[in-house]
Formats: structure tokens, sequence, C-alpha cells
């Protein structure tokens, strides 16, 4: 049975996998970055607007949990947003989050998007571990 989407259990299933990856490690270097993730509801798709948060502290991914709001992790220096289906495109790994970025179907509303940029191999790095979750959708049939 799959982690469900977006949910708890799934962003923790991702920072399980990730820490399992040596590539990933070495896609991180010395970056450290916290991000939220607002993944935005759409009717008939995604009920209620999801927050997502993931540590990625030089090779490690930590403390990766649901939230309820923003403000339960005032300290993240990254908060990208965008819709529900524009976040499973890119767990399914059919819109990689730059390209998401550079035509503003996924929006970077707190930090430097310049620093983010340069982070190339740690944003595939991380998205293609996201293909490797056994991933359940809130709007497709179990």
């Amino acid at each position: 049975m799959g982690k469900r989407y977006p949910s708890d259990e799934w962003i923790k299933e991702l920072e399980r996998v990730c820490n399992e990856d040596p590539e990933f490690r070495d896609a991180c270097g010395d970056f450290s970055g916290k991000f939220v993730l607002q993944i935005e509801a759409e009717p008939g798709k995604l009920d209620k607007t999801a927050f997502l948060f993931f540590w990625a502290d030089q090779g490690v991914a930590k403390d990766c949990c649901a939230l309820s709001s923003l403000d339960e992790r005032p300290d993240a220096e990254y908060v990208i947003t965008g819709k529900y289906s524009v976040w499973k495109e890119m767990v399914r790994a059919k819109l990689e989050p730059l390209r998401g970025l550079m035509t503003r179907k996924i929006k970077l509303v707190k930090g430097s998007q310049l620093k983010l940029l340069k982070q190339v191999r740690f944003t595939l790095k991380l998205m293609n571990n996201c293909t490797k979750i056994d991933t359940e959708f809130p709007d497709e049939p179990s």
C-alpha cells in the first residue's frame, strides 16, 4: 500500500529514501536549506491546502513533516507554492521543478531564486527520489 500524497507519512518516506541514497548526499554537497512546500487545494482533487517541510542539511534530510500552516516553520528559508496538480506532475517526474519555477507553474514566495537555481543536482536528485515512493494521490482511485 502506497503513501498518501501530500501527508506526513509521505514526506517522512521521502526523508528515509533520501538518507539511504548516497547520490543524494553527493548532490547536496555543502548545501543546506529548509523548505516549506505549499500544495494548493484544487476542487475535486485536493480539498485542503497542504504544507510539507523538508530540511536538506549537507546531504542529510531531517525533521521532515507535514505542517498545518506556514507559521509552524518560520525558520524555513524557502517557501515554494503551486497547485496540487503541478506538484503531482513533479512527484511523477513529468515536470522538472526548475522548469516549473521558470514557467511560474510553481512560485518561490520566500528565498533566493538564484541560490536555488544553483542547486540543480540537489533538486533533480530530490525529485528523482520522489518517484521511488509508492504514492497514492487523493484524486485517483486506490
